[in-house]
């Protein structure tokens, strides 16, 4: 989604607001069963509700990548400042990126819909830092690819990542990565089969979480 587009969709969001008024919302929660080839912002706009808010109900780790056929979602009651873009791991020009990953993991297990350029922007590397880890075939580095696989990744060294089991009971991968110091990357390799739960409101999956990812000493080098 381009940033002009975020942009548009931030002031639509912050005049709504404004205007709201919270009694003349619908309150009502519903159940949606995802269709072949869906992704979460064509279900937002079948719905009438915005992708992140979707996304942040169902703890869903990565709202940009594609839905499994038949995956149950929960549909949120509307709210006063709908939220679009903010949950979505997007380029940001002029954005700096790191040459290694800081802390770990050394692995990052790929993903339906992923691609080299998406997982270097998930890890907040830069694409070409990637490439020479990884081992395979990417020469076009936006082509989806194979799921499954474990690519290798490039480490900062030295460097270190505290480490702590969490219940994810709301939100997504990236919104907790911004509050806790590393990214959503980090957490997908540390957590690789999980994409998203429907067991109740208030309640989540317990996973590994890295935070107060650092460099440890002045003198960094790129190991892999």
């Amino acid at each position: 989604m381009k940033a002009s587009v975020l942009f548009q969709l931030a002031l639509v969001s912050l005049t709504s607001a404004s205007q709201c008024d919270p009694s003349s919302l619908n309150q009502t929660v519903g159940t949606y069963y995802v269709k072949d080839g869906e992704s979460i912002a064509h279900i937002s706009r079948t719905t009438n509700r915005r992708i992140c808010d979707i996304a942040r109900l169902n703890r869903v780790a990565d709202a940009m990548l594609p839905l499994t056929t038949e995956e149950e979602l929960v549909i949120p009651p509307e709210v006063c400042q709908p939220d679009n873009s903010t949950c979505l791991i997007t380029h940001h020009p002029g954005a700096t990126y790191a040459d290694c990953v800081k802390g770990g993991p050394h692995t990052y297990y790929t993903l339906k819909g992923d691609t080299l350029r998406y997982i270097a922007l998930k890890l907040n590397i830069t694409l070409e830092s990637l490439e020479s880890t990884a081992q395979g075939d990417f020469s076009d580095v936006d082509a989806e690819v194979q799921v499954g696989d474990f690519l290798k990744l490039p480490q900062c060294s030295p460097s270190a990542c505290s480490f702590h089991s969490m219940t994810f009971t709301y939100g997504t991968y990236k919104d907790i990565a911004d509050r806790v110091g590393t990214t959503s990357g980090q957490i997908m390799g540390l957590n690789p089969t999980y994409n998203h739960t429907d067991v109740g409101r208030g309640e989540g999956a317990v996973m590994t979480l890295p935070h107060s990812c650092e460099l440890a000493g002045s003198n960094i080098t790129v190991i892999s």
